[in-house]
């Protein structure tokens, strides 16, 4: 029996991405490659290739493999507008077609297993023009078809930040560390030490980059400094999964040789992409809130925030309390009044996050705010959020209003208010663990009687709770479209909360909330 093929999906569509001017980089797609494919490839005969045909190549790849993940198809195409968009607005048709002249007749070499296969045409490629189409037809080489297709160890590319690049050194390299990352298995922690360090010595560095040797073999170590590290930071300065910093060490002879390169890289959460949403459509009507166009977020950024990041010191946060979080990171852009000393030192608060939001769009931004708060919190961890989020909330209020946002582009305000004996019920942001009497939970309207009893009802009839403090564990739900409550007496601490949330699962709307 043969294993069956892994084909990772993209994160980000590329189509979204370059259908229209401005979406690249706020979509920000990124394309898998075997670790293979990435981690040995080198260039071995015909001609200089420049970063913009480095980008190139990795974008019909991209394409490819968009269209059909099993890369069956000898030939696939993609619109002119398409490459001329991912490439930058100085790029015109000659260009790529120069670009693809150049990319086929250029040789590579790379390592898969055992095998190895030395001096592949990097690809075929023409450009077909008629009154209705400007697009580019290519054909990848078979082996590179099939190391794609049949590879279940991979990494990302980010698309986005190839052409960024000013020299081909520097995307070969990037390649390099891709594969470097995914080979150590280091993964984003949020409060952990997130960097990662390869040690490498100039000959290393070299053949990655494939970098051209002197007529007797010999390295011109002075040329790999000037045209290969100089320009490597500035080059890094798109890339999202790591922030990249470099050590050069000398040696004690004549003329102090260098002898180590030390690269770092700091990680940096994974994107929202690669959290799974394991939520309906219909849950998200009541998540967040509308906004000024600029800043408005999709609104499973918030649940995919729920559900990847964790702050030290407080209960899970919902989806609710990161879009409020939100508002007051905005609030404070928008005043330029700081929150907290740490403000001006943080890259997603600001200033600085005005400038993501111009750059990365709201989406992105605010996951990169997200992913900052968990890492080190800051703002969370202020005693006055509550108050926070409500004068952010009445701001929110004023931009729309100020903006005029249309009707038909409203976005459901807040998460519903959970059904309550007493109409004067403050809500969970308004009341603390240690001052709330009820412990309010809502179950999944989707799940079925029996799902409710065995999956909610049964696991919270046998648990143990061991503060000593009374409290009421309310829990709401719906059947035959009735709406009830089922209430248990209980001595909970916040902790006996938190792991009651982890039992129950995904089978809990939202998060807890705490009422007097």
């Amino acid at each position: 029996m043969t294993a069956s093929a892994f084909f990772p999906n993209p994160q980000g569509s590329l189509s979204k991405a370059l259908s229209r001017p401005g979406q690249l980089s706020k979509v920000g797609p990124q394309s898998p490659r075997p670790v293979e494919l990435l981690g040995s490839l080198t260039v071995t005969g015909g001609s200089d290739l420049t970063a913009k045909d480095a980008a190139l190549s990795e974008l019909l790849i991209s394409s490819a493999y968009e269209g059909e993940r099993s890369m069956n198809s000898e030939t696939m195409s993609i619109p002119m507008a398409f490459i001329l968009r991912y490439l930058g607005e100085e790029t015109r048709r000659d260009h790529v077609r120069s670009s693809l002249n150049r990319l086929k007749s250029t040789l590579v070499s790379f390592r898969v297993g055992d095998e190895e296969y030395q001096d592949v045409a990097l690809l075929n490629g023409w450009v077909r023009k008629t009154q209705s189409e400007d697009s580019v037809f290519f054909s990848l080489p078979e082996p590179i078809r099939a190391v794609m297709s049949d590879r279940a160890h991979y990494a990302y590319v980010e698309l986005a930040a190839l052409p960024t690049m000013s020299s081909t050194y520097s995307s070969r390299i990037y390649r390099r560390l891709v594969a470097a990352v995914s080979e150590s298995g280091k993964r984003w922690e949020p409060g952990s030490d997130n960097a990662l360090t390869i040690e490498t010595t100039p000959e290393e560095v070299a053949s990655w980059a494939s970098f051209p040797r002197l007529r007797d073999g010999r390295l011109h170590v002075g040329k790999l400094r000037e045209r290969v590290l100089a320009g490597l930071a500035a080059d890094f300065a798109a890339v999202q999964a790591f922030s990249f910093s470099m050590s050069t060490f000398v040696g004690s002879g004549r003329g102090r040789p260098l002898e180590r390169i030390v690269f770092r890289l700091e990680l940096s959460a994974p994107s929202q992409y690669k959290t799974r949403l394991v939520y309906s459509a219909d849950h998200m009507r009541f998540v967040g809130g509308g906004d000024r166009k600029d800043l408005r977020v999709n609104s499973s950024v918030w649940m995919r925030a729920q559900q990847q990041f964790r702050i030290s010191g407080r209960r899970l946060m919902s989806h609710r309390d990161w879009f409020e979080l939100w508002l007051a990171a905005v609030e404070e852009m928008e005043t330029g009044i700081p929150l907290t000393r740490e403000s001006e030192m943080r890259v997603f608060r600001g200033e600085g996050l005005r400038t993501k939001i111009d750059l990365l769009g709201a989406d992105q931004a605010a996951w990169g705010f997200c992913a900052e708060e968990a890492d080190v919190p800051d703002i969370a961890l202020r005693k006055d959020l509550t108050k926070l989020g409500a004068e952010a909330r009445e701001a929110r209020k004023s931009r729309i209003g100020a903006k005029g946002l249309p009707a038909a582009e409203a976005v459901v305000d807040d998460a519903p208010e959970l059904p309550s004996k007493d109409d004067n019920s403050s809500g969970a942001h308004d009341t603390d663990f240690d001052e709330a009497s009820e412990v309010h939970l809502t179950v999944d309207a989707a799940l079925t009687p029996q799902e409710q009893d065995d999956m909610v009802f049964s696991p919270l009839a046998g648990f143990e709770f061991l503060g000593n403090d009374p409290k009421k564990i309310i829990v709401h739900f719906r059947r035959k479209g009735i709406s009830d409550t089922y209430v248990r007496e209980a001595h909970p601490t916040e902790d006996c909360i938190v792991a009651l949330l982890k039992l129950l699962g995904g089978h809990i709307e939202g998060v807890q909330e705490y009422r007097k």
